[in-house]
């Protein structure tokens, strides 16, 4: 049974002021008009004190409201952008999102925290609990729009997830997609014959994961490679070219199954300067 997205049109992004969050806001934006899609900026408000009294409540509620119009004005097109203010804590958000998203958007480095750490601790946080594709934003991406999607694949549930996603998303976007299969088949002892058949089954596998895709009419080229860690094999296919977005599962083979996220989706956000979207495997399946 396939799993399927019905579409990729709305678009939450959570913002704190942050350049980073801006970044993610303007990047969404961007995807929002190429998908007719609508964009909402996303604030978790919690004011520091619950001592207040109804007025002086009322009033740093309305602050903060004016400060989530103000970073949506900074979007490339503002009359796009509807705001939500959440109350309590960014998990709040992903609430939000689970309810009423298509897409979760957010940049690699929030308001707070180390200025040195690469992936913030909200985006971390996210990218462990999200119910619905969440794409991690660095501002190096900011301005590109996408034009070519680079998907990983490995024949479990989480890569059939970002296979599903791929489908829905690359004819709104008119992009093609690049598949990229990593394996290591211990092909240094075996005939040179072996390893032909061995790469050509492999491909065989790789062209039927991704045939959601291509029965959409999606233009797929496929990459398998051997003896190669899939985040090398991933971040070489995605600087091939500029412009390119990256999917992967929230879970992919091997790991812990207990755990919510695999070490390969967590470890392209700190390797690649692409946007990448997780997958949870739970969201749209039918």
């Amino acid at each position: 049974m396939r799993l399927r997205f019905a579409t990729i049109k709305r678009i939450m992004v959570g913002v704190d002021g942050s350049a980073a969050s801006l970044d993610a806001l303007r990047w969404a934006v961007r995807l929002a008009g190429a998908v007719d899609g609508r964009v909402t900026a996303v604030n978790a408000y919690a004011p520091s004190t619950s001592e207040l009294s109804p007025d002086y409540a009322k009033r740093l509620r309305g602050e903060a409201e004016q400060r989530l119009a103000d970073w949506c004005a900074t979007a490339t097109s503002p009359a796009s952008v509807d705001s939500l203010l959440v109350d309590g804590d960014p998990n709040g958000l992903l609430d939000a999102a689970a309810q009423d998203a298509d897409l979760l958007v957010v940049g690699t480095r929030g308001a707070g925290g180390f200025a040195h750490l690469h992936l913030g601790s909200v985006a971390h946080h996210f990218a462990h609990h999200t119910q619905v594709p969440l794409a991690i934003v660095p501002t190096s991406a900011a301005g590109h729009q996408v034009v070519r999607i680079v998907v990983g694949v490995d024949g479990s549930a989480g890569s059939a997830a970002a296979v599903a996603f791929c489908a829905t998303l690359a004819p709104l976007l008119a992009a093609p997609v690049v598949a990229v299969h990593a394996d290591e088949p211990f092909v240094e002892w075996i005939s040179e014959s072996v390893s032909r058949s061995w790469w050509r089954s492999a491909e065989a596998e790789v062209r039927r994961w991704v045939s959601p895709i291509e029965d959409n009419g999606v233009a797929v080229a496929v990459e398998v490679d051997r003896d190669i860690h899939p985040i090398a094999a991933l971040c070489r296919a995605i600087d091939a070219e500029p412009d390119t977005l990256a999917v992967v599962g929230t879970r992919g083979l091997g790991g812990i199954s207990g755990m919510r996220l695999g070490r390969v989706p967590i470890q392209l956000v700190h390797h690649t300067g692409a946007a990448v979207v997780m997958v949870p495997q739970s969201r749209g399946s039918a």
